[in-house]
């Protein structure tokens, strides 16, 4: 489908190609935050541990606070599997599609459950938007799916018996 076949092929291509831009610069500054704020509390966790060595003067040693490291664990694990999907999914499945306005290849990304067809597009930003650190960015994934799904340059069959 050409660009004069649909009046909103430019920015919905726009972005959509901008999409995997934003998700990965999000994974990135989300695993820096992530690596600082463990570092900081395994450097506050060290000085507690001289401190109670100090003014106690014993040997035994402050337990660190698991919960805290495990939910930052848990980020920083959050933020790699974000940036590895951005790249190895959205960028080629994705992006580089809704850049070349190939709207057809968008349209057989689906996910079949029996007969109905799924867009890939929409699994793909509803995980970003519930999963990834903050909502917004999936906003370039959800909002040019929701504009080619219903308002695309062609109709959307949401069944496999409809070709």
């Amino acid at each position: 489908m050409g660009e004069s076949e649909w009046k909103h092929a430019g920015w919905v291509s726009g972005l959509g190609k901008w999409a995997w831009i934003v998700l990965l610069v999000q994974a990135a500054i989300r695993i820096v935050a992530e690596l600082g704020t463990f570092l900081s509390n395994i450097a506050a966790w060290l000085t507690a541990q001289a401190a109670w060595v100090s003014v106690f003067s014993t040997p035994y040693p402050v337990a660190m606070p698991l919960g805290p490291l495990v939910v930052l664990i848990w980020g920083l694990i959050g933020a790699i599997i974000s940036l590895v999907v951005t790249l190895i999914i959205i960028r080629p499945k994705f992006s580089k599609p809704c850049g070349d306005k190939d709207w057809d290849t968008l349209y057989e990304w689906t996910l079949s459950l029996g007969s109905l067809r799924v867009p890939w597009m929409f699994i793909w930003g509803a995980i970003f938007a519930i999963f990834s650190w903050y909502s917004a960015p999936a906003i370039f994934i959800i909002l040019p799916a929701v504009m080619l799904i219903f308002a695309g340059p062609k109709k959307y069959n949401w069944t496999s018996g409809e070709e």
